[in-house]
């Protein structure tokens, strides 16, 4: 697979010979307040890996023209750390964009969970597997399996107000067509939102399976960088669940 990415890359370089190309760099939000009462908050730690990555990439002298921002506290709070952390002369302008808003997994797996565990054989036996291990690891089990489940359109979702996986990409594919034909040519975005839109916009670069796109979802670190090349025409990946934080502050909720 990393050799096909580098193929990519070669051949969206090679046939852009003389063509403004713009780079997207999209940060997973710091660590959220997993087992709280709103989810939707940085915890202490999710805002020092924020600012901490703010200055390694000031360290780096690596300029932005602008930054998008995903609508959840969680993007807003890591933007306003990763800015805390730049330190920058001038601010760098930035949008809300509510179309990178993370995907509706979280409700998903809380709806139909309790189904599952009295229908589904393989969740059940999936569950009592883990039964003598911690809350938090049976419910990542869980929610891992329901999240192929979900992108494999394998759950009845009528009657409810739960997006669908083909709904959610193909949210996320339309604010990138938006970005891709507005941005001015050569610029450099940093852009500030969540796993799955990270993840759906991997599988948009290299047109991977929906499994494949579910494995990387559950792969990327928090504050890490996401680094996509684009043109109004093309999209590729040139980097990917990049750390450029200390190794003590990795973590992935």
């Amino acid at each position: 697979m990393k050799n096909l990415h580098v193929l990519r890359n070669w051949f969206f370089l090679f046939t852009n010979k003389g063509e403004k190309i713009n780079t997207l760099f999209f940060v997973r939000h710091g660590q959220a307040s997993f087992g709280e009462d709103d989810y939707d908050n940085l915890s202490d730690l999710g805002l020092k890996q924020s600012v901490e990555l703010g200055k390694v990439l000031a360290k780096q002298k690596l300029n932005f023209d602008k930054a998008i921002v995903g609508p959840l506290k969680r993007h807003i709070q890591t933007f306003d750390g990763i800015i805390e952390g730049y330190n920058a002369n001038e601010k760098i302008p930035f949008s809300i964009e509510n179309g990178f808003a993370e995907n509706h997994l979280m409700e998903v797996t809380q709806y139909f969970a309790p189904k599952l565990l009295q229908s589904d054989p393989k969740l059940i036996d999936l569950y009592k597997n883990y039964e003598n291990d911690n809350q938090e690891k049976k419910f990542f089990k869980m929610f891992q399996y329901i999240a192929l489940k979900w992108a494999n359109s394998e759950l009845d979702l009528t009657n409810t107000d739960l997006e669908s996986y083909t709904d959610f990409r193909s949210r996320v594919k339309k604010s990138l067509n938006t970005i891709q034909n507005s941005l001015p040519e050569s610029s450099n975005v940093l852009i500030v939102t969540s796993g799955g839109v990270i993840s759906a916009l991997y599988g948009e670069a290299t047109q991977c399976s929906p499994q494949d796109i579910q494995k990387q979802n559950f792969a990327i670190k928090n504050a890490s960088i996401s680094e996509f090349s684009c043109t109004t025409e093309r999209f590729t990946l040139k980097t990917f669940n990049g750390s450029f934080i200390s190794k003590e502050l990795e973590t992935y909720i």
